[in-house]
């Protein structure tokens, strides 16, 4: 071969290695698999449609002067209220469900609405009464919470025939460690009426969960 064709040769090959090197270099880094560092997942997030509230420790309460306090549940004997101020008649809040759990260390009642949650107050009392005729209410226990919802129905008002919304017991009797009974007393002009039949004197808490509403009320053991 004769020498000017070796460096031909030579040169050729020189620059194939050259070009197949720069072709490497230029793709695009995203294009290179890369191996990400393990990174530790946060917990789910508790979901608010539960009847079942965060551990004490986490719940948003609402005290005995009806302000809410953060991881400060309180489990008093005083009466309690708050102020939801739903619009009436868009949001007026229809019941829909009466329902009890039993809990460790506190028997729960749950109310739930259609629509917003009404302005609501409890208390003790020594004997349940109704709102439209003023008389006592017999009801089993011995010692008797009231509560009381405003502006709320028991029935959809907004067309004929003005159809209930909670079409279940009006009493429930649950006989759990200190509830031993719900009851809905009576619907008067815009206020729901509810007595809480004890077995005897406890702290309680006031709840108010949301999608769906729900007005909660836990009595201590």
């Amino acid at each position: 071969m004769r020498p000017a064709r070796i460096i031909t040769t030579v040169l050729f090959a020189a620059a194939v290695a050259v070009t197949g090197c720069t072709a490497r270099s230029t793709v695009h880094p995203s294009a290179q698999p890369a191996t990400a560092p393990a990174v530790a997942l946060p917990p789910p997030a508790t979901s608010a449609t539960s009847d079942t509230a965060p551990p004490p420790s986490t719940v948003r309460a609402t005290s005995s002067s009806g302000q809410a306090t953060t991881n400060q549940p309180r489990w008093t004997t005083t009466p309690k209220a708050g102020s939801n101020n739903p619009r009436v008649p868009q949001d007026i809040p229809m019941l829909v469900g009466i329902r009890t759990a039993r809990h460790d260390g506190y028997d729960r009642v749950v109310l739930q609405f259609r629509n917003a949650l009404p302005n609501w107050q409890v208390g003790y009392v020594a004997q349940v009464t109704d709102d439209a005729r003023g008389a006592p209410v017999a009801m089993a226990g011995r010692a008797f919470l009231r509560l009381v919802v405003n502006p709320a129905w028991g029935h959809d008002q907004s067309t004929p025939p003005y159809q209930l919304t909670y079409t279940g017991p009006a009493t429930l009797t649950p006989r759990d460690p200190t509830l031993t009974q719900v009851r809905w007393v009576d619907e008067f002009e815009g206020y729901l009426t509810f007595g809480l039949g004890l077995t005897d004197k406890a702290g309680f808490r006031v709840l108010q969960l949301h999608q769906p509403s729900r007005l909660v009320i836990d009595v201590a053991r």
